[in-house]
């Protein structure tokens, strides 16, 4: 089958079929956020859905919606222009590139024109795979409040936006506990994170709330299976003589404990930052205590300027992800074709007092 002119095959619509077809032939799996704060799409951005403690409305900051989207090529430093909670990049297919293609479609063998293709389609692919690690940086930064407080706070390109879902202060005072000194899990002799799992488990029980999950990444769980006083519960249990610990070990202990009975969740999926570097969703030190894998919210996408200003019928636009738009058009001069990604995304919180947060220790500074 010959290979397709670039206007044709370089389409909104085919990004989406190729992006399912990458997805699904990578074995890509959804977030482990995405899981507490299910997708849905609305047509609105007003404040009324955007609950949190109490159903109360979250506190919004004002937002842009002219900036102009950041190009991205095809080779080279990756970064997602954020600009709350409007969030927009573009990936450009130069004259060069088009003509390119254009030699290798009509020459002998197609296969040579689809693999060119496929090259230029893994741009919008990352812009995709980009827009779906925003709402989840969201999401633990929601859960995992270094300050006690849940918060989104975003900064890029000179500009920062902060949404507040604390703002009396309530969830820091009642669902969250700091531990200091010699208590700090880091500190592998002196701390005990089963008594701190046990009192954060039972200031919820007498609010009537019950905690059955604790999710953390794996530089903390390791702090946890490194402990002394943890390792000696087990040995204690244990009819051996001697016995060689391992986080399965742990895990078991942590989950038939009669005043624990916690599912333990490591969490270490890694995202690039502004900056370039690997970060875990989840900050060193931080442990979310969720009443289980129940939704506690919902991821909201609303409707992009791109959503509005495409055509579906043309192909030049697509959904993908909920509520992830791809836009594609060619500038006349110099004829260029770009692929805009766009989001306008937030998460609800209606069951913020369900959950409670302990910051075990601090992140390692860089």
């Amino acid at each position: 089958m010959p290979a397709l002119p670039l206007n044709e095959a370089f389409t909104a619509r085919a990004l989406g079929l190729i992006w399912d077809a990458y997805k699904n032939s990578m074995g890509i799996q959804p977030y482990l956020g995405a899981g507490f704060f299910p997708k849905e799409k609305t047509s609105t951005m007003d404040l009324k859905w955007f609950k949190g403690s109490k159903g109360l409305p979250v506190s919004l900051t004002p937002s842009n919606y002219d900036a102009q989207a950041t190009l991205r090529d095809r080779i080279g430093f990756k970064e997602i222009e954020m600009n709350m909670p409007f969030f927009r990049e573009s990936y450009l297919i130069k004259e060069k590139d088009a003509q390119e293609y254009e030699n290798v479609m009509n020459a002998a063998d197609g296969a040579i024109a689809k693999e060119l293709l496929k090259q230029i389609s893994l741009g919008p692919i990352d812009l995709v795979q980009g827009a779906n690690v925003v709402p989840e940086r969201m999401i633990w930064q929601l859960l995992c409040p270094t300050d006690g407080s849940p918060k989104i706070a975003i900064s890029a390109n000179g500009v920062k936006y902060d949404y507040n879902y604390d703002t009396d202060g309530s969830y820091k005072a009642n669902n969250f506990m700091e531990l200091s000194g010699t208590s700090r899990w880091n500190d592998l002799e002196n701390a005990n994170p089963i008594e701190d799992l046990m009192a954060a488990k039972k200031a919820m029980r007498k609010k009537g709330k019950m905690i059955m999950s604790a999710v953390m990444n794996d530089n903390t769980w390791q702090k946890v299976v490194q402990n002394k006083k943890v390792r000696d519960y087990i040995v204690a249990k244990s009819t051996m003589a001697s016995i060689f610990i391992e986080g399965s070990d742990v895990k078991k202990f942590i989950k038939q404990n009669e005043d624990l009975q916690l599912d333990i969740i490591v969490y270490e999926k890694l995202f690039k930052d502004n900056a370039g570097k690997d970060k875990t969703f989840i900050p060193d030190g931080m442990v979310a205590l969720l009443p289980g894998r129940v939704a506690l919210g919902s991821t909201k996408y609303g409707k992009t300027p791109e959503e509005r200003s495409g055509d579906s019928s043309t192909g030049n636009l697509q959904i993908v992800e909920t509520g992830v738009s791809l836009y594609t058009f060619t500038n006349p001069h110099p004829i260029v074709t770009q692929c805009i990604c766009s989001e306008i995304v937030l998460p609800t919180y209606e069951r913020m007092d369900d959950t409670y947060v302990i910051k075990a220790y601090e992140e390692a500074s860089e």
